[in-house]
């Protein structure tokens, strides 16, 4: 990142530029601020193409399909101005390294986050496809890592610039090392290109270099892209096939996105993304990166003396030196370059050009200053405090941790800037101080949701938090007071719950307001929402029998606890699946894209397809003396239960992968998992770390386990753990274990004694505990 020069613009549309990112195939590239605190990147179209109609016509219309993408893991365009003298748009900016830069500072990623990283890249590539778009430049330093999953960036645009007067000719837009066969060779590029470009970035990862990078030239890269197979000899063997399928020469042969988002997450990307997905080193960066975000200032306006700033125009003209279409500036990782194709062209290796072979193809990149990479950017006007609170990634658009997609906020609705106060050094063992406290109007019953930017509590109302300040950013719709206060859950990019009026309701996280909302069928009372997702909601409940009038008759002896199905799209209940159970409230659970999976009271989970409701297995976890239906915890493609026995049971099959029994009269309770760790407590005098697959006991550590139906919560390298911090009023208080070891760092306790729950975005623990809410270090 550069600073400013005299000649840059203070503004582009309404956005205050803070400093340059590099230039781009359309022009120069900035990071700048809205008015209300959103940080994008903009790009601002470089003179000459601004004065091409032909130019002008595709952009408006890529931009117009770009602006249509609602992916959980692309970073959006978000504004745009199609029309003006120096035609523009705005990006999600995200604060991250790219796939590249982890690749290079660490080698090549484990075969965990690889399977994550493709059905992510499957999944970005599914919205973008289905918006029209076709991305034509995925490469590594086009994907971005965020401790909540990656992001996908550039889409829409090559093909803008693909027809133009750059391309006709013979400039190709794209990157050697990660192209098709069909785009090195000049021919038309379709979805199938992309899914080739996501083999190579995948064999990228896992390796440590492209399926096809071992060139000396991009000519002769290019002549093995088309004529030659890739190697994969340091793709692990369970992901190899996958790889090569993407990577068959003949597109027809490639698997869709949506074959290879199943062939590597049958259960859908999200479920790979719980915990840490990402080498502790590389979340270790993001973290130190956020703490650094604090430096660059936002520049004040410059009077129109100042060169030629306060024009846009000038910064598309001042990009026209460079004639390169590179997205991006940091693309060192396998020979990222614009290449040119055509009779004449420097590097020639046989050919006419004219896409029916090899082609002849040199490396033709424009002239740039020295510039940090994308994973030393720092962001202006944020303490470190404040950037930390959303995971080390800076984004307008942002996801949940389910991977659910999230509609764009809008410009004013982006996070406030306020600078948090300064983390104080303390002595080892003692507790930090909150970054922020917010007192709500009473008791939390369910955990926080982060999404969106946002901290989503049940208060009184739905409230949404600003992560780095704690004060309420919306207020949404009335939140039934129940039994509990019920969780909510992503679905569609909408946030579902049970309102005021026991009817289910879809709220806009990015706003708070109501989308809509469906009254409960007058046969059903619904008290258990356990999913939803895109195509549905699930809740559980009682179903009554109807009287002559269509009443229902409460309180009779037919009176059945139910679980129900309902179609999103028509607002009706799909399916209706009666339920083994002595108390109709008394359920938990959650969805995957294929089940829906709850336990009831009566110690037994049941697995039941999603689409039909049809139980697809079940299995008893519990004895009588263990009445609490517990939350399943999904760790990897396996559920695990606590209870007197430890229990792992494969999530497609039913399967037991894990069978630890707890000594007499003891209970395994509080679980969490990250990378094929399971940590528990065990009665109320012990935390654990057991191996996932063998069941061998990593570590354990004397705690006072507070009794409560608390999960713990893995945060980077920390495990939170409720224990009891006064026996003699009950006070209970939470405290932070080593994650290698075991070993107490510090406790945190507030005198309440309510049950704690847990969130957290990556970087900041976010702990709800009777009516506060406390944003706490993870360290």
């Amino acid at each position: 990142m550069q600073e400013l020069e005299p000649d840059d613009p203070s503004t582009v549309g309404p956005y205050r530029l803070v400093a340059r990112l590099g230039a781009g195939g359309m022009g120069l590239v900035y990071l700048a601020r809205s008015a209300g605190g959103r940080t994008v990147a903009v790009k601002v179209v470089r003179a000459e193409l601004a004065g091409d109609p032909d130019f002008r016509a595709r952009f408006r219309r890529e931009v117009a399909a770009a602006q249509s993408v609602d992916g959980a893991y692309t970073a959006p365009v978000v504004d745009a101005d199609r029309d003006s003298a120096a035609p523009w748009l705005a990006t999600a900016y995200v604060l991250g390294p790219t796939l590249a830069e982890a690749v290079a500072g660490y080698g090549p990623m484990p075969e965990g986050t690889v399977r994550a990283l493709g059905a992510v890249l499957a999944e970005a590539l599914q919205a973008i496809h289905a918006a029209g778009l076709v991305h034509r430049d995925l490469k590594p330093s086009n994907v971005l890592l965020t401790a909540d999953g990656p992001r996908v960036i550039d889409f829409g645009i090559a093909r803008a610039l693909d027809g133009s007067g750059m391309t006709s000719t013979g400039v190709v837009v794209g990157s050697p090392g990660f192209m098709s066969p069909e785009q090195a060779a000049g021919r038309r590029v379709g979805p199938a290109g992309d899914v080739f470009a996501l083999g190579s970035v995948l064999g990228f990862a896992a390796s440590g270099r492209g399926p096809f990078s071992e060139a000396a030239s991009a000519a002769e890269l290019l002549y093995r892209v088309i004529h030659e197979e890739p190697d994969l000899s340091g793709v692990p063997e369970p992901l190899r096939e996958t790889v090569a399928a993407c990577l068959a020469k003949d597109p027809a042969a490639r698997p869709t996105p949506a074959q290879v988002l199943d062939l590597l997450a049958p259960d859908g990307a999200a479920g790979l993304l719980r915990g840490a997905w990402l080498p502790a080193e590389v979340s270790a960066e993001i973290a130190r990166h956020a703490a650094r975000v604090m430096e660059l200032e936002t520049p004040a306006p410059r009077s129109a003396s100042a060169g030629s700033a306060g024009t846009a125009e000038s910064a598309a003209s001042a990009g026209s030196a460079g004639t390169a279409t590179a997205a991006d500036p940091a693309d060192a990782a396998g020979g990222a370059a614009t290449v040119a194709i055509g009779p004449g062209a420097p590097g020639t290796v046989g050919g006419t050009g004219t896409g029916t072979g090899a082609g002849a193809a040199a490396a033709t990149t424009p002239p740039q200053p020295a510039s940090p990479s994308r994973r030393t950017l720092l962001l202006g006007g944020l303490s470190a405090l404040g950037v930390a609170a959303v995971g080390g990634t800076v984004y307008a658009l942002t996801r949940n941790d389910a991977g659910t997609p999230g509609p764009a906020a809008s410009p004013s609705a982006g996070p406030s800037h306020t600078a948090a106060p300064s983390v104080p050094a303390r002595p080892a063992g003692v507790a930090p101080t909150p970054l922020w406290t917010y007192q709500a109007s009473r008791q939390f019953g369910s955990r926080p949701l982060f999404v969106g930017g946002r901290l989503l509590v049940a208060d009184t109302n739905l409230t949404a938090l600003d992560p780095h300040s704690g004060k309420a950013a919306w207020t949404g719709p009335a939140i039934g007071p129940g039994v509990v206060q019920r969780p909510m859950f992503l679905g569609g990019g909408l946030l579902v719950m049970i309102d005021d009026n026991q009817d289910l309701a879809a709220v806009d996280p990015a706003t708070g307001a109501q989308r809509w909302s469906l009254p409960t069928p007058p046969q059903f009372g619904f008290t258990a929402l356990l999913g939803a997702n895109d195509r549905g909601v699930f809740v559980g409940g009682t179903q009554y029998p109807l009287d002559a009038s269509g009443h229902p008759v409460i309180g009779g002896s037919t009176d059945q606890s139910v679980v129900v199905g309902l179609d999103t799209q028509s607002r009706k209940v799909r399916w209706v699946q009666q339920r083994r159970s002595t108390l109709g409230y008394d359920v938990m659970g959650f969805s995957t894209p294929k089940y829906v999976i709850y336990t009831n009271d009566t110690n037994n989970v049941v697995v039941r397809d999603q689409a039909t409701g049809t139980q697809v297995w079940s299995q008893d976890y519990g004895d009588p003396k263990w009445t609490t239906s517990e939350l399943p915890l999904l760790g990897g493609d396996t559920l695990f239960l606590p209870g007197p026995r430890l229990l792992g049971f494969g999530l497609d099959k039913g399967d037991q992968r894990l069978r630890l029994q707890a000594p007499t009269n003891r209970f395994f309770e509080s679980l969490a998992y990250a990378d094929g760790v399971v940590y528990t407590t065990l009665g109320d005098d012990t935390a654990l770390a057991i191996d996932a697959r063998s069941g061998t006991k990593l570590w354990s550590t004397p705690v006072v386990a507070d009794g409560l139906p608390t999960a713990m919560l893995v945060v980077g390298e920390t495990v939170f753990c409720p224990v009891l911090a006064d026996s003699g009023n009950d006070a209970n208080a939470l405290t932070a274990l080593d994650r290698a070891t075991g070993k107490p760092l510090w406790t945190f306790q507030d005198g309440g004694s309510d049950e704690w729950w847990l969130e957290t975005d990556g970087t900041v623990l976010y702990a709800a505990h009777g009516e506060r809410v406390y944003a706490l270090p993870a360290r």
